[in-house]
């Protein structure tokens, strides 16, 4: 975290001069309540009975992110760059073997995008994107030494917010947004379902929105 808020000092006085020009940093928490995943995850509990601790529901994620916004007037472009992260945990011992087992699934959800802003006001802005997204997952499984990856899918989708912004000094501003994201193409699970599921029969459907919604943090730099 230090790291970025470093990157994001020195790069904000490299482009100082340029007045419309903004670095942004972000964090986001959103809910989800990702159904296809669930009934995978179910899945995996009902053949796997001995299981003493099972894989928690996804609901909240969150993340951060990195931006460039190019204002004028009553208008903005930028492109985002944001992570949303959760993970789950399951143990036991299996039965066969009496052998101790973890596994730890780690979600990314990652978005690629160019946005619009316009402005009511200074203060009082909305913003609109169109995304390129990916949904990523790994695991961590006891007796394996790294994690590795499970699946990863790429879908498009937008993501619509309202901006409550707080105007500091030329150094720093802050907008508060609470957001909604939106899949135009769905997410394919059929990998993960096969990973955690393998002696399963194929009659699920294995497509995954990832709806998402929530509050953004954003912090910017420059002169606003």
């Amino acid at each position: 975290m230090r790291f970025i808020f470093s990157l994001f000092f020195v790069l904000g006085i490299a482009i100082a001069g340029h007045a419309q020009l903004n670095l942004s940093v972000h964090y986001s928490t959103g809910l989800t309540q990702p159904k296809t995943h669930q009934k995978i995850i179910d899945r995996f509990h009902q053949s796997n009975p001995w299981l003493q601790t099972t894989f928690k529901d996804i609901r909240w994620v969150n993340g951060y992110g990195l931006g460039l916004r190019y204002k004028f007037d009553r208008l903005a472009f930028d492109f985002k760059w944001e992570n949303l992260i959760d993970r789950i945990s399951a143990s036991g011992t299996n039965p066969v073997g009496d052998v101790a087992f973890k596994q730890t699934l780690f979600l990314k959800l990652s978005s690629y995008s160019f946005g619009i802003e316009s402005f009511f006001t200074e203060k009082l802005s909305i913003h609109a994107s169109y995304n390129f997204n990916k949904v990523r997952y790994r695991t961590e499984l006891s007796g394996v030494e790294d994690k590795f990856e499970l699946m990863n899918d790429w879908g498009m989708g937008s993501t619509f917010s309202i901006g409550y912004n707080f105007i500091g000094s030329g150094l720093m501003h802050v907008s508060v947004r609470p957001y909604i994201h939106l899949s135009w193409t769905n997410h394919d699970l059929s990998a993960l379902d096969a990973s955690l599921n393998p002696s399963a029969p194929e009659d699920l459907e294995l497509e995954e929105e990832f709806l998402n919604f929530g509050l953004k943090l954003i912090f910017y730099n420059g002169e606003w």
